[in-house]
Order: C-alpha cells, then structure tokens, then sequence
C-alpha cells in the first residue's frame, strides 16, 4: 500500500501522542502510590514493570523492531482507553448523578455502552485515525528493515 508523506505524519503525531499519554499515565500512577501508600505502596514489580516500558519506549526510539512492536501494542491500549472507555464512564458518571441508570433498570447501561462504541468507530474511521497510524507503521516498518 502506498501512503502519502502527510499520512505518515499525522500517523506519527498520533504515535508520538499516544506514547506522552502513556508516558503520564506511568508517572501519574506512579505519583498516585506514592502519594496514597507512601513507600510502601511502592512495590518492587510496579517500578520494574514501569520502568521496562519507559525502557521499552527508549528502545522504541533507537529503532529496535521488537520494541516497536510492543510499543504499538501497548499504545493500542492506551487508545482504547481514552476513545472508549473514558467517554463511557464519563457519561455513566453524569448519568449516574442525575439518576437516570436506575429509572430503567440497568438496561441503559448497555445501550450507552453500545451508543458509544459505534460513535467512536465512526469517529475513528471517518477521521482517518486508523489509517494514519497504519501508514505510520507501515513507514516505520520499512525504515525498520533499511
């Protein structure tokens, strides 16, 4: 597949978006145990985890294949987050405080569920989101193999 320069990056402001996101996400979970447990609330596995993944983006960086691969992975996650499950628990959330859930009996629960899926699927493909990242990947991939 052929992708023009500006698809690729657009695709690697995604990436490099998505890596920050995830970067705050490891700092701001970090900060949290600190914060609420103290040191104790520091285990040794969360710090070797957290630090394999910065790790990992280092990696990613310098140009290493199986970090690229993991990074990708782990940005997949990162997405799903943010598109899919935050907008959900934002509006059950705010559903929640106006007791709307209740009213019918819990059968809102899905359908915000499924409202929110498909908008964000269409948000996601209608945008290009999907594509620029692949374009992205595909880029990196070829440079990778150079």
């Amino acid at each position: 597949m052929l992708f023009s320069s500006e698809q690729v990056n657009r695709g690697r402001k995604i990436v490099n978006t998505g890596i920050v996101i995830l970067i705050l996400l490891l700092l701001g979970d970090f900060t949290i145990n600190l914060i609420s447990n103290g040191i104790k609330g520091l285990s040794a596995e969360k710090i070797i985890i957290k630090g394999l993944v910065l790790f990992n983006i280092f990696l990613y960086y310098k140009g290493n294949r199986i970090a690229f691969k993991l990074t990708m992975f782990l940005l997949s996650m990162v997405y799903i987050l943010i598109s899919g499950l935050l907008p959900a628990y934002l509006v059950w959330e705010l559903l929640r405080v106006l007791n709307v859930l209740d009213a019918f009996g819990g059968a809102l629960y899905l359908v915000i569920l499924a409202i929110i899926i498909i908008a964000v699927n269409i948000l996601i493909f209608k945008t290009g989101f999907y594509d620029d990242v692949l374009a992205f990947k595909n880029y990196y991939q070829e440079k990778i193999k150079r």
